[in-house]
């Protein structure tokens, strides 16, 4: 866009807009507390694993609370669109149902509501909420799993489902019936509909007050006011393509890794990001519908220009995304996508890498790269939960320890022990920081979490849908990488592998007595190690986060170079040198990572051992190759046969 086609229209005075605009999130926040006041499963008042928006007349997200999950909010921006190509019109006295990941959803178990507001006998605004669902059927108790393979496996698809207001209609009678938690889903379900009643009067009084030509023309204000913000931080940018791949682990049936290729193209006051390049969709729970990208790409932009600003359909104008049909970021039925946030975290990894080689000074090191959906549930019960990891550190300070990350909402990193024990057959036995797992480096990565959670019942089943449990969470400019995440049980005394492929585990049987031992990762850290001050390493030995056992890392110098490859190489492959392979003991289907000095690492599964390199050499894509002298670290992470 034009420099003069930014040039500043108010149709309303500065206050007037800006009222408006606080009004709004002042809705989205009462219906955030409502929620978690009112709700009954222990996933929204303990979790807070839902999302609250406010849609104008027109389709466009015009206001959240800044508490919410992209992943649930940024997606809205485009159903009430959706809905209307399927219905043709919303009328006043129907609701919505939708959580088709095909058709601008998440995955099956977050479902939105959408609820119009008419005026004038138009729709004036549609109120939004989505909220997980403890279960919404398919084949795993909590419906999430890590071997599902196909979507009728993750349970029931609610295309924009239309129903009454009142709630009433066999159709949710039929939805019930074939959900676990029956009681629970219905009662969360009812708390939602009082909440939207409410949200609904709280707009008709703000169109009462200030009129609705007004109140759509503060709206538009607000808009252009989120696109101004966004264009201008653009703007500032360095100019130029960058490639960058995001890598996700993948599952026993599905190539390892997959992979997330972005070209990310900054011109003037705008970015296209093109995943042309990413892994074909699996028939695994690793796919996403095609509104994660644009999701991930707005996530990451607005994190690292322009983190105060709202986040509304404005802010989404400044960018342009090409998902390509048929892979893992644009899947087709029958693809699963529980996983989507698996997707989107590679997606994040990608267009990271891909900023970071613009802006290397802003980039943090990564995040631990999953939501790491666990589930232990029977027959009348359903435990879930998603331990958070270490964040990655940035050029000013540490990771934090086992919270949520820039890239999520302000849901929770685990459940009270209190409320775990008096509601669910289970007991916190052990809860503490995972040592050694933050990424060292001049500012280390956050650390993980150790949560065991015993069973103590004999009708439960352990399911995970977790990542990065083969490739570790990257350091960058220099920083290494946090430690994976890891599951397991603890039988009788002995460590039980509940899968045969790390964190993808479906219908696992428990036993009385059993553990579940979750280890979430740590964050990856920024700047050479060996600069951390020495009084800050001290603290890290002394507060735990470090122990002797790995000391050397942040004392012992490794080889660095102040370039690795070519910025063009958008292979995820390489082949490696007979000599340096012998030397090392790596092979075809290792990963090695090369590290510079400024910007991103660069991750390469070796695809094979080439007798004409050099001693000592990689052979990176066709025009780019790396010495001894940049191959800083090799990271055996050598993917299950």
């Amino acid at each position: 866009m034009a420099e003069a086609e930014t040039t500043i229209v108010r149709r309303t005075d500065v206050a007037t807009s800006a009222v408006i605009r606080e009004a709004l999130n002042s809705v989205v926040r009462e219906m955030r507390r409502a929620m978690v006041q009112s709700s009954y499963s222990s996933i929204i008042y303990e979790g807070y694993d839902f999302s609250c928006v406010l849609i104008d007349g027109q389709g466009r997200l015009v206001a959240e609370s800044g508490e919410d999950h992209p992943f649930h909010i940024i997606p809205v921006a485009g159903a009430v669109q959706g809905a209307l190509a399927i219905h043709g019109a919303i009328a006043e006295n129907d609701i919505l149902l939708h959580n088709d990941p095909y058709t601008g959803g998440t995955h099956l178990n977050d479902v939105a509501v959408i609820w119009p507001v008419h005026q004038d006998g138009a729709a004036l605004f549609y109120v939004v909420i989505r909220s997980h669902w403890g279960d919404i059927g398919g084949m795993t108790p909590g419906s999430l799993n890590g071997a599902a393979t196909d979507i009728l496996q993750e349970g029931l698809r609610l295309n924009f489902l239309k129903i009454d207001k009142s709630g009433k209609s066999e159709m949710l009678r039929m939805i019930f019936d074939n959900v676990r938690a029956t009681a629970e889903a219905a009662s969360d379900f009812q708390a939602v509909l009082g909440i939207c009643r409410v949200a609904e009067r709280r707009l008709r009084d703000l169109a009462g007050k200030y009129g609705t030509a007004t109140l759509r023309d503060a709206l538009e204000d607000i808009l252009d006011g989120a696109e101004r913000r966004m264009r201008d931080a653009v703007r500032r940018l360095p100019k130029g393509t960058f490639r960058h791949i995001g890598y996700i682990d993948g599952n026993a049936s599905t190539p390892h890794p997959l992979e997330v290729h972005v070209k990310l193209t900054i011109a003037d006051d705008h970015v296209e990001a093109d995943f042309t390049g990413t892994s074909a969709q699996v028939a695994a729970p690793l796919n996403a519908g095609p509104a994660i990208a644009p999701t991930s790409v707005m996530t990451v932009l607005k994190s690292f220009l322009d983190p105060t600003g709202p986040i509304n359909s404005g802010t989404l104008r400044v960018i342009s995304v090409v998902v390509p049909p048929g892979t893992i970021v644009n899947a087709a039925r029958p693809a699963p996508c529980g996983g989507l946030n698996e997707v989107r975290f590679g997606c994040d990894a990608a267009v990271m890498g891909a900023l970071g080689q613009a802006v290397p000074g802003r980039m943090t090191g990564d995040v631990r790269g999953t939501s790491n959906h666990t589930y232990i549930g029977g027959h009348d019960f359903i435990f879930y939960e998603y331990p958070s990891g270490g964040t990655g550190a940035w050029s000013e300070h540490d990771g934090n320890v086992a919270v949520r990350a820039f890239n999520e909402g302000e849901n929770v990193s685990i459940q009270s022990t209190e409320v775990v024990e008096r509601v669910f057959p289970l007991r916190v036995v052990r809860q503490e920081i995972r040592q050694d797992s933050g990424g060292p480096g001049r500012h280390r990565g956050g650390c993980g979490l150790v949560r065991e959670i015993e069973v103590m019942t004999d009708q439960a089943k352990l399911s995970v849908l977790s990542d990065r449990n083969i490739i570790p969470p990257a350091g960058v400019s220099g920083g290494e990488s946090g430690a994976p995440n890891r599951y397991s049980v603890r039988r009788d005394g002995k460590t039980v592998e509940p899968s045969d492929f790390p964190g993808k585990i479906a219908n696992f049987p428990l036993r009385p007595g059993d553990v579940v031992v979750m280890e979430s990762s740590g964050g990856g850290g920024f700047g050479k190690p060996t600069e951390r001050p020495p009084e800050r390493l001290r603290d890290d030995l002394a507060d735990g986060y470090v122990t002797a056992a790995t000391r050397d890392r942040y004392e012992v110098a490794a080889p660095m170079a102040e370039a690795c490859v070519s910025a063009a190489v958008a292979s995820g492959q390489c082949r490696i040198a007979r000599g340096l392979a012998s030397a090392s003991g790596i092979g075809p289907g290792d990963l090695i990572e090369l590290i510079a000095t400024q910007g991103p690492a660069r991750r390469y599964w070796v695809a094979a051992i080439d007798d004409t390199l050099d001693d000592g050499w990689v052979s990176v894509g066709p025009d780019g190759r790396a010495g001894p002298q940049s191959l800083r670290r090799l990271t055996p992470a050598r993917v299950p046969a």
